[in-house]
């Protein structure tokens, strides 16, 4: 069997313990609308309820009794569900009759609903449907004024000296999706057998869609059928997020810049998630 059959044969059951059983089933079944496909009582002195989350293939499993304490709840410890669009995401408040609760992450404040079960662990109600990665996206060469991408190399770089200074270089990929640019990334030559992504970045309506990877898949093979066989990139050390998405496709490190994040470069006493912007990663990877 290959890794790739062995993922796909994989289903899911996320199962919580509980203190308030019945108050969880009439939560989860009467107010957020998830069927129940199943229980049991006394099975080794523990009670259980199942839920079926429709369209996913995914299962919740509630239980009750035996030597353990219930859970702490975090509030960064999230179910996500896409409930389609406002008016269902408001139908299940209101069925709820639950007020509801600022979330920690500020993204989701903009980006759904946050409500509390009686358990205290966090539920995000999304108004809208689940988004396909790559779905409606076209990725292609960007021929026209680059001024147009100023919100977006703006986005990728927080100094506008810097992007002044390499922006008209290289070549540009751009992301589409109903006739709007939601994303970009810019290749530049380095050296010999050596192509840099410059910058890349996806518009922030538009993140968690896989867009970032569809334009590194892409530029990753044009970078190969030009004949390079090195691909770089550099990224603020304090940027974790960003060096887990490259070192997930295929770049290692290779040598860290110290002090690259200057004024006078152009940056001023920035921070990424409260970490200071001061040295520079540089990663690579074969093509």
């Amino acid at each position: 069997m290959t890794e790739e059959s062995t993922h796909r044969s994989l289903q899911l059951r996320v199962a919580r313990h509980t203190g308030r059983l019945d108050e969880l089933t009439r939560f989860y079944r009467d107010g957020l609308g998830l069927p129940e496909i199943g229980q049991f009582r006394d099975h080794d002195g523990y009670d259980g309820v199942f839920f079926d989350v429709p369209g996913t293939g995914t299962h919740l499993e509630f239980t009750s009794g035996g030597d353990s304490t219930m859970p702490s709840p975090h509030p960064e410890s999230l179910l996500v569900l896409y409930a389609g669009n406002e008016d269902a995401a408001a139908e299940i408040v209101r069925r709820l009759d639950v007020e509801p609760v600022e979330p920690a992450n500020p993204y989701w404040a903009e980006h759904g609903i946050t409500i509390a079960d009686p358990d205290g662990f966090r539920i995000v109600l999304v108004p809208a449907r689940w988004p396909e990665p790559g779905v409606g996206i076209t990725v292609d060469w960007f021929d026209d004024d680059r001024e147009q991408l100023a919100d977006l190399f703006a986005l990728a770089d927080d100094s506008p000296a810097a992007v002044d200074g390499y922006r008209d270089r290289g070549v540009v990929l751009t992301a589409t999706q109903g006739g709007d640019i939601v994303g970009h990334l810019q290749l530049v030559v380095a050296g010999e057998g050596e192509v840099e992504l410059k910058s890349i970045a996806v518009r922030e309506d538009s993140q968690r869609r896989g867009i970032g990877r569809l334009l590194l898949e892409r530029a990753v093979s044009e970078g190969r059928e030009r004949g390079f066989t090195t691909m770089l990139v550099a990224t603020a050390a304090a940027d974790t997020g960003a060096l887990r998405f490259y070192q997930l496709h295929g770049f290692r490190m290779l040598r860290v810049e110290r002090d690259a994040f200057t004024a006078a470069n152009g940056y001023f006493a920035a921070d990424v998630s409260g970490v200071p912007l001061l040295d520079r990663v540089w990663l690579s990877r074969g093509l």
